[in-house]
This record gives C-alpha cells, structure tokens and sequence, in this order.
C-alpha cells in the first residue's frame, strides 16, 4: 500500500483505505435501494395505497379523546351530586374507547397482513354505532346543561346552597364534553370516508 504524508507531519493519509470506504459505502447504497422497489407482494402494495400512519393517529385520537371523556363524565358524575346527565360521558368514552381499539386492528392497512380483520370489521361497526348514540346522546345533554345549568335540582330534597353544583363548573364541564364528542365524532367520520374509499 502507498501511503503519502499529509501537511501536518504528525499524520499520515491513506488513500487506499479512503477510497476503499468510499467503495464499500456506495456498494451498501445500491444494494440497499433495490430491497425496496423489490417488494411486489399485495401486503407492500396495499400498505402503500391506504394512509395507514393517517389512520393510526385518528384513532389514536379516538381513544384519547375517549379517555378524556370518560374522566369528564366521572367529574361530571360527581359534581352533579351523582346524577347521571352529564355522567353519560363514562360509557360513552368507554365505548369509544373500544370501538377505536378494534378498528385499529380492521383498517385497511392490518387487512392485508391479518385475515381474521375482516370478522372484527361488523363488531367494530356495531362499536361505532353505539359509540355514536352515546355521543349524540351526551352531546344533548351538555346542551341542556349550558342553557339551564340550575335545572339539574329536581326537587328530589331540600334546597341546600352548599349542596347545589356550581352552574359554573358544569357548563364548563358540558363545553369540554362538547368538544371531545365532536372531536371523536369528526374522527371517525374521517376514518369511514377512508375506509369506503380505499
């Protein structure tokens, strides 16, 4: 091998071991790119067709927006002095919860790598279904909350002040439920067109 001396006396360059690196790093790139234009199986194509990373953070979203729903409704729950109006937002965001969690694994994307997706796709549209009603159904009930927040004492017992919910408080809780339902609701609305038309 020839080596030369470098300007700084105290080193010495090798151009042989440098050009041979050179060599071996632009072997490893060529032989790198064609690992991925080589996959022609329908799991790479259908991957490639459906916005599976798209998908993964709606539903993501979904079971954030569900958890957070499900610790409202349970704020709610209490702060109406256990009255289930607004404390309808617990299995609301439960079912939410779960449908996204199925749906997960019955996108497009997982179908094609999984075959047993396709049986979970009716449990997840049944999951949907009743996530919705639960949804809409919390929804009216914040509503009403926001346009008579003292309407919640029914005249069950005596009229206490300390007793009485803060009208504050629970419109506040009412407008995050609000919120959170739309944001799930959008969400899956999303995912369906997606779906339908991938």
């Amino acid at each position: 091998m020839k080596r030369k001396l470098c300007a700084t006396p105290a080193f010495t360059c090798d151009d042989d071991m440098e050009e041979l690196n050179v060599a071996a790093l632009s072997r490893r790139k060529e032989s790198a790119a064609p690992l991925t234009g080589e996959r022609d199986g329908t799991i790479f194509r259908t991957a490639l067709n459906y916005p599976l990373a798209l998908v993964l953070r709606l539903r993501v979203l979904q079971i954030v927006c569900g958890i957070s729903t499900m610790v409202m409704g349970s704020v709610a729950f209490i702060e109406e002095r256990q009255k289930f109006n607004m404390g309808l937002g617990i299995p609301a965001g439960g079912i939410s919860v779960l449908a996204a969690a199925v749906s997960i694994h019955t996108s497009r994307g997982w179908s094609a790598v999984s075959n047993p997706a396709g049986a979970g796709a009716g449990a997840a549209s049944v999951l949907w279904a009743a996530a919705a009603c639960l949804q809409f159904a919390l929804v009216v009930q914040c509503c009403r909350t926001i346009l008579d927040p003292s309407g919640l004492v029914h005249g069950d017992g005596p009229d206490e002040e300390d007793s009485a919910p803060s009208s504050r408080d629970l419109i506040v809780i009412a407008c995050v439920q609000i919120a959170l339902a739309a944001a799930t609701l959008l969400s899956a609305a999303i995912c369906a067109r997606i779906d339908c038309g991938a």
